[in-house]
């Protein structure tokens, strides 16, 4: 039986619409309607009642929802203990956007305590990536921003950071160290696909609600700081962005955009890390002993900001 099959059931069935499963999934509407009917057809039962607003379950589909849930714990269970097998003394890492050199100062630490556990990074650029990854076991733990999946266990916040704005280098504002919400009022506000970071899509929202401003908001699906087409969009004057991680990608920003931190109190959001629950392998737990080693306490209580040169 194909997986992929099972999780579109699940999917459709706790969202009841294909649309929100299919964004669940990151897939488009047709191969999550083909996955449903191609798994009724296996299964000789049809699990949904197809309506004009949306789908329902039928009683089959009712009565194998938890056999589905099931299954698909179990093999995600398999893939963890496989995963475990071959990965010997190596940790695997999933590091967010922009968020290296918060890893690399852990990874020095780490290094000269163990060196002989090697260490595999993998980037995830969502939210989704890093939870899917973490759920099949191909990653021990991960450095991520908001939204957290409730089925991890969530660390405290190691560092928060300041949201940034990424502007046209011919911009006035270019040649000032930081903006404020209330220096963008005029700009048109660029605005990427809310689920690839739906907190900041939201937060951006609520920062420009709380200066009493209305942006006027250009939806760029496809663009957005984190990739080259939204900073053609920036740097050829279409409006401004807001976003995190984009100076620390690379020694230099990139050029045709200014990137400067956003000063409003509000605009900053949290950096932690998020692992399985209840995971117990010894090296998960070294490593976390060097997270908060070199991020202790005191750190959190300084308020420290990652991009506001603070």
């Amino acid at each position: 039986m194909d997986l992929r099959r099972v999780k579109a059931f699940i999917a459709v069935a706790e969202t009841l619409s294909v649309t929100k499963a299919a964004e669940r999934l990151h897939i488009s509407q047709p191969p999550l309607s083909r996955h449903i009917h191609q798994l009724e057809e296996e299964l000789g039962v049809t699990l949904f009642v197809r309506h004009r607003h949306g789908v329902t379950l039928t009683e089959a589909g009712r009565r194998l929802l938890e056999k589905a849930r099931a299954l698909e714990a179990a093999a995600s269970e398999f893939a963890l203990a496989a995963h475990q097998v071959s990965s010997g003394d190596e940790i695997r890492i999933g590091i967010g956007w922009g968020l290296w050199d918060v890893v690399n100062r852990i990874r020095v630490e780490f290094s000269r305590r163990y060196p002989g556990i090697g260490i595999a990074a993998t980037d995830t650029y969502c939210w989704y990536d890093s939870d899917e990854q973490l759920r099949q076991g191909t990653l021990d733990l991960a450095f991520a921003r908001p939204p957290f999946g409730t089925d991890f266990e969530t660390s405290a916040p190691i560092m928060h950071e300041r949201i940034q704005a990424i502007v046209s280098d011919t911009s006035p504002l270019a040649a000032r160290a930081s903006v404020s919400i209330c220096d963008l009022a005029n700009e048109p506000l660029l605005l990427w696909d809310r689920h690839i970071a739906p907190v900041l899509y939201d937060q951006i929202l609520d920062l420009y609600a709380r200066a009493g401003i209305q942006p006027k908001v250009i939806s760029t699906p496809g663009a957005g700081p984190f990739n080259h087409a939204g900073m053609m969009l920036v740097a050829s004057g279409k409006g401004v962005y807001l976003g995190y991680g984009v100076p620390l990608t690379e020694p230099q920003p990139p050029s045709g955009v200014a990137v400067r931190p956003v000063s409003d109190r509000a605009a900053t959001t949290e950096i932690r890390v998020v692992h399985r629950n209840a995971d117990e392998s010894p090296v998960v737990r070294r490593f976390l002993e060097c997270v908060w080693y070199v991020y202790p306490q005191e750190q959190l209580e300084s308020h420290r900001l990652v991009g506001a040169g603070l």
